[in-house]
This record gives structure tokens, sequence and C-alpha cells, in this order.
């Protein structure tokens, strides 16, 4: 379930794992139900999960297991009850409103999410990191980049305005608990009604980074990698070291944003692997001290060679800044060379 790399999220929500599963593309309207009530529930396991349920796992360490609640031994967040080795991928239902999508032009994004065996509209949701459902919409070239999350709807199904700021190929990833299950982290591809290319002229060209450091809204972020040359297959980090831009002091003051001092998205250059990650366990990224900073780090797992483009979220006196660096995994034999 997870595809992605390193900074720490496996299946999904944590150390990255090695299963990656392309997403089905979806450019036209699909059957929307009808009615019917919807919950987003971080407690109640639905009829139809509720069978699922083999224990207790992290939602964002799922190698993490109990036989009984209690709270995760790397990240200290409460377990949940589901089935942490469930390998399916539920049924998820994309259409736009409307149908046709122009760049600049806001729309909605209606997803309706399904059980992968029964077809059952799925109603409960594990709440993680403050919020049900999160979205993430990063164009087919790797410029543009939005997390953003869907509202649950009467009728049970979830939606999001959306503006895309140039016409194109999106992939739009959604990333969710239904309570009782597996996470899921499920892509789907937008295309825009007014755009006159083709899919190869939008593929991302990354180049990597040659200096891990950026200003952006009044703080510098430095990254340092560890290992220094990431390998694929191996555990690796990214570590941030953050500054006011002004006076040169350490940022100690980051505000918890969902429910964590940051967020990070990593996609690799064919955007198959991905995970949603968050910082690893450490004084200065526990968010019960009210602030953090100067220091946060990712950890994850990445399982091939090439190049990825991280985004990276901190908020600090109200405002979210995003940072972007990109970076390169190497094979074990072209790293030591």
């Amino acid at each position: 379930m997870n595809r992605l790399l390193w900074l720490g999220t496996a299946c999904i929500l944590a150390i990255f794992s090695a299963c990656t599963r392309p997403a089905r593309p979806v450019t036209t309207p699909q059957h929307v139900p009808g009615p019917s009530s919807v919950s987003a529930s971080a407690g109640a396991v639905g009829e139809e999960s509720a069978q699922a349920v083999t224990g207790w796992f992290c939602p964002m360490h799922p190698d993490v297991t109990s036989d009984a609640a209690g709270k995760c031994k790397k990240c200290g967040m409460a377990l949940l009850a589901g089935d942490p080795f469930e390998t399916r991928e539920y049924e998820l239902d994309f259409v736009t409103s409307p149908p046709a999508v122009k760049a600049g032009v806001p729309f909605t994004m209606i997803f309706n999410v399904r059980h992968p065996r029964s077809g059952t509209l799925i109603k409960d949701f594990a709440v993680v990191h403050d919020r049900p459902y999160h979205l993430f919409v990063v164009s087919q070239d790797m410029t543009s980049f939005q997390h953003i999350h869907p509202a649950a709807r009467p009728d049970g199904s979830w939606s999001v305005e959306v503006t895309l700021p140039k016409p194109g190929y999106y992939r739009v990833l959604s990333d969710f608990l239904p309570t009782g299950g597996s996470p899921q982290f499920l892509g789907r591809t937008l295309v825009t009604s007014d755009f006159d290319g083709d899919l190869l002229s939008q593929a991302a060209r990354l180049q990597a980074d040659e200096l891990l450091r950026k200003t952006v809204d009044g703080i510098t972020a430095e990254v340092k990698l560890d290992p220094p040359k990431l390998i694929a297959g191996r555990n690796g980090h990214l570590a941030f070291t953050l500054t006011d831009a002004n006076t040169g002091s350490g940022v100690t003051d980051l505000q918890p944003y969902l429910g964590a001092f940051g967020h990070t998205l990593v996609l690799s250059e064919d955007l198959v692997d991905y995970v949603h990650s968050h910082p690893t366990e450490d004084p200065e990224s526990d968010i019960s001290r009210g602030f953090g900073g100067p220091r946060i780090s990712f950890e994850g797992y990445m399982p091939r060679a090439g190049r990825y483009r991280a985004w990276t979220q901190f908020l600090r006196n109200g405002q979210l800044t995003t940072f972007s660096f990109t970076f390169t995994v190497w094979n074990l034999e072209d790293a030591v060379r």
C-alpha cells in the first residue's frame, strides 16, 4: 500500500514499503450513488469493516501491531482496530462537477469509497492527523502541488473545491483509513479539457538539487540526507534544520499542523512510488510541548533507484509554508563507486 520511499510512513502513512500499485486513470464521469448517511468516525467500526478487525496497528507505522489497544512504540500515536495485513485496494469512484475541467476555473472533486469485496459504500473513516481524508493534487510535470481535505456530504460522498493552475495532466492521490480496514493511498488521473498536448509532453524531468537549502516565507530550510547517498531498499532520513531568514536564529516556534510539526509527500519521477510522511519521534517533534523546531526529521524506505521530489509543509505564525526538494536514490552498486 505504501508506495514510496523514505520519509517515514509505511503502507501509506508509515515507513515506506516496496509494495507499489499503479492507479487507474479517470478522466470521465462515473456513477455517483444516491443519498445515504455518512460519518467520519475515529472510533466506530462499520458493519462491513468490523468483520476485518484482526488486531490493533499504528496508522503511521502499520508494521507496529498489537492484540490490544495501546500506543505506537515508534511515534506514540494511538493504535487503531483493523486489519493491517489486508492488501486489497478499496474501490474509489472519482468524478468532477462540471465534468469538463478548465485550468484557472474552480470545480468540485467528488469521491465515493466502496468495500473491495462487497461494493458497500464506506461511511466510517478513522481520523488520522486531524482529518479523515487527505488529498494531494500534483501536476504530471511535478511543478504544482496541493494538499487539501475533502469534506463528507449527506449522500455518503466526499467533496472539495479545487482550482488547477494550468492546463494538463494531474495526479489525484487519496489518503484515508477505513475504520477497521487498512490504510489506503489511491491515485487517479485527471486531464483538463483545455489541454491540447499529450502525456509524454507532461512527463516530469527532474534534476536533483545540488544544494539542499532553500528560503521560503522567511524560513530557510537546510536538508541533510542520511546516508548522504540514499540507497534503494534501505531506510534513510531527511533531516531539516530550520532558521529564521532575517535573524539567522533557529526556528523554535513551529505550530502543530494536522497533528504534527511537519507533513511530507514524496513522489518518484514516474509517479509510481509515493507516500504521505510525518516526523520521526523526537523531543523536537513532540507536539505536546506546544511549539517545535528547529530540527525535524523524516524517515522512510526507498523501494527503487531514481529521482524523487518531496514537498514538506510547516506551519509558523499561522502561515503554511511548503518546501520542495529533489534528490536521487541510488542502487547500492552505483552508490559505492
